[in-house]
């Protein structure tokens, strides 16, 4: 879903519905493939090799990627959150 919001935009400006739906399934599987593999990359040969091999693929001019803005923004608000909470129980300050 995180993919999916974030190509909205995208979508609605360059692609049809049916490119998108076309589409979706591969960016999902390719996100489960690079999931399992770095989950599993320790453990099974075939996830190490595989996760290997994608990260010699990456170009060197590709941009170090970032967290969403919206992920940026559920992190501030629960960080406010919390403070606001440890304020009003005197624990402000304690780990």
């Amino acid at each position: 879903m995180t993919v999916r919001n974030e190509m909205e935009d995208f979508h609605c400006k360059y692609l049809s519905d049916a490119q998108m739906r076309e589409l979706n399934p591969m960016i999902r599987n390719a996100i489960a493939t690079a999931l399992y593999t770095a989950r599993n990359y320790s453990e099974d040969e075939a996830s190490f090799e595989w996760t290997n091999f994608q990260l010699k693929l990456i170009p060197e001019y590709w941009e170090e990627p970032e967290l969403t803005e919206d992920f940026r923004k559920l992190v501030k608000s629960l960080r406010r959150h919390r403070e606001a909470l440890q304020k009003s129980s005197g624990t402000a300050g304690e780990p």
